[in-house]
């Protein structure tokens, strides 16, 4: 069914906790006048909106919209332990789901024309996040704030929650397969914090306990282009970044720091894929 959301509005969490059930127990039978998170930290939940049924389980992320009818379908598994973020929906919001499911929002009465309804995002109902440990973090970020006693803090929970949809809208358009997208998560981020080094892609997969052509064909697939490609491309921005942020570094020294083999490969390489040398570049940038 899907859920539509605006991105980048100001937000409003009425509340955001963990739970707890140690006997099974279902989920509530309610039409809530918020939008539900839900993170599954451990166990299992079996629940409906309308006659359409969502399984949770371990980092499983379900959005829950405002004015649909949730229940359960059985019982959660012994020691259900999951979060939950209540957020007040824009009026908006409340008539584009309903124009989703073909009812009339909540105390409105009425439509939204579909012209308007398509203005939105649409999200997964069910989202799952195994492969992406940030989206738990900023969950956890988002219930530690509201306890939190800061000034800011209204101003703070609604940047992390849009934070917090964008990270699902960008999970939800991966192509799903836990493992490989966690490995190949792991490798570039190796890449990016150790500049310094290439990698040959069997370092990587001997790293990662992996297939060498596994690798190879995942970041293919992935992220378009070889894993020589990817790391290049890495590091020729990290060097362009670099050469405006130290202008005063001279270009061996940057050409060490990000593992070329001297200034002449440097330059040779950045020229291919910047149509200048760096030193050319920095006079161009003023830096």
């Amino acid at each position: 069914m899907g859920v539509q959301l605006k991105l980048m509005e100001p937000r409003i969490i009425s509340s955001a906790n963990y739970i707890t059930f140690i006997n099974p127990t279902s989920h509530p039978d309610r039409v809530m006048s918020e939008h539900d998170f839900l993170y599954m930290i451990d166990g299992s939940w079996r629940i409906m909106e309308e006659d359409i049924l969502f399984e949770m389980h371990s980092d499983d992320l379900l959005i829950l919209p405002a004015g649909r009818h949730h229940y359960g379908n059985g019982l959660s598994t012994p020691h259900n332990k999951h979060m939950y973020i209540h957020v007040k929906p824009l009026e908006t919001e409340c008539l584009s789901n309903a124009a989703v499911t073909g009812v009339s929002a909540v105390g409105t009465g009425r439509l939204l024309p579909a012209d308007e309804a398509a203005a939105f995002t649409e999200f997964h109902s069910l989202i799952h996040c195994q492969s992406n440990p940030h989206i738990k973090e900023l969950f956890q970020e988002i219930i530690a704030e509201c306890w939190d006693l800061s000034p800011f803090r209204e101003s703070k929970l609604s940047l992390l929650l849009n934070l917090l949809l964008i990270e699902l809208k960008e999970q939800q358009d991966k192509p799903y397969c836990a493992a490989s997208n966690s490995i190949l998560e792991e490798a570039s981020r190796l890449i990016q914090t150790t500049p310094q080094t290439f990698f040959t892609g069997k370092e990587l997969a001997e790293r990662f306990y992996v297939c060498e052509r596994t690798l190879s064909n995942q970041f293919k697939k992935v992220y378009g282009k070889t894993l020589y490609a990817f790391q290049m491309d890495v590091k020729l921005e990290m060097v362009r970044q670099f050469l405006l942020s130290q202008p005063d570094v001279k270009l061996h020294e940057t050409a060490l720091n990000f593992g070329f083999c001297d200034e002449f490969h440097l330059s040779r390489t950045f020229k291919k894929k910047y149509g200048v040398s760096p030193s050319k570049y920095r006079e161009i940038t003023g830096a």
